[in-house]
């Protein structure tokens, strides 16, 4: 799928992950964030804590890819995607991320594509978690966005292993894309399928995206993971505006919504801001999170970006809830009943595409 709407920094990288797909012949492209996150937990029953340590991926995943691609007769062309997600800091347990903990843990599949739109069996991303990127207001940041939400507690995977998706080619600024996800074998004795779907629109600075999911359980499994997502961007001048609304339910949460609200400013071609303020919660489960957060983006060499944020997230139910979206961190990832989590981090991003 497309990743549309590149009003900001991240997902304008991100989205050169794709656009080497199109290219004949063989590229290599590879996206690196690596920093320092300080994080202090305070209130609650477990006193203040601090923790600094060095982080992969403050604001971005980490991977690395290869795709080859062949033009065919007609106006198609066929091409391989292999992608790796991994840490500049593996632990014993975690030598990958961003993925499962194994090679080409993001993408390996194959793909025909031509003027009928873009077919891929394999290994791929959830057009689903897709759309919530878009309409993200941090685009998706690993402190301080709707990440830890969605895809944590929400289940919303952000991968899928061994799927069948479809893209449309885009009609009158439309695109519209479906995805199935088969049955898998499990320990547990097999898995009911999923699915995703979406649609997009594009045009004279409007976005607008909406999607919806089923994520495979396992048989014995009576409530299904499933959500939906609606998504809208509005580009005026150097501003962006941004609108998220994901709503989630699995075998733990009925009914977890999740709302985003802010947006990101470019102050010139090598500075950018961003703002997002967010609220999940879950009423049954007096599950009650909001996270507050803003980051600043200076590309003071080509392709090499450095990087400052801020996160501040709040329980204010009484369930515990996770505040980031980072791997292999000695910070505790959860906030517990009344507790707040602060995190300053500062990094370097670099894309090579």
């Amino acid at each position: 799928m497309k990743i549309a709407f590149k009003s900001t920094l991240l997902v304008s990288l991100l989205a050169g992950a794709g656009i080497t797909a199109h290219a004949e012949g063989f590229s290599f492209y590879a996206l690196i964030d690596g920093g320092i996150a300080s994080t202090t937990l305070s209130g609650g029953k477990s006193g203040n804590t601090t923790t600094s340590e060095f982080i992969t991926g403050g604001v971005a995943p980490n991977f690395f890819g290869l795709s080859a691609e062949k033009s065919l007769d007609k106006g198609y062309a066929a091409g391989i995607k292999l992608e790796t997600g991994f840490l500049l800091n593996p632990t014993n347990s975690q030598t990958y991320a961003f993925g499962g903990n194994t090679a080409f843990n993001r993408q390996a599949n194959l793909y025909v594509t031509g003027s009928a739109g873009k077919l891929v069996v394999g290994t791929q991303p959830n057009f689903a978690f897709n759309s919530v990127l878009m309409a993200d207001p941090r685009a998706g940041s690993n402190y301080g966005s709707s990440l830890a939400a969605a895809d944590i507690d929400g289940s919303l995977n952000t991968i899928e292993t061994g799927a069948i998706s479809y893209t449309s080619p885009a009609i009158s600024g439309f695109t519209f894309a479906g995805e199935f996800i088969p049955q898998n074998n499990t320990a547990g004795g097999g898995a009911k399928g999923g699915n995703a779907f979406s649609a997009t629109y594009s045009a004279n600075g409007l976005g607008v995206t909406l999607a919806g999911y089923t994520e495979p359980q396992a048989v014995a499994v009576a409530t299904a993971t499933s959500g939906s997502v609606g998504g809208l961007t509005y580009k005026f001048g150097d501003f962006t505006a941004k609108g998220l609304v994901l709503s989630q339910k699995n075998k733990t949460y009925a009914k977890l919504n999740t709302t985003g609200i802010g947006g990101a400013y470019a102050l010139n071609p090598a500075t950018s801001f961003d703002l997002g303020f967010y609220n999940t919660k879950d009423s049954a489960t007096n599950y009650n999170i909001n996270t507050a957060a803003v980051g600043v983006y200076y590309k003071f060499l080509k392709d090499l970006t450095v990087y400052g944020q801020y996160a501040n997230v709040k329980n204010s139910g009484t369930k515990s809830g996770f505040a980031n979206f980072t791997w292999s961190s000695v910070a505790s990832d959860m906030v517990t009943a009344g507790q707040t989590a602060n995190t300053v981090n500062v990094g370097l991003l670099y894309g090579f595409f």
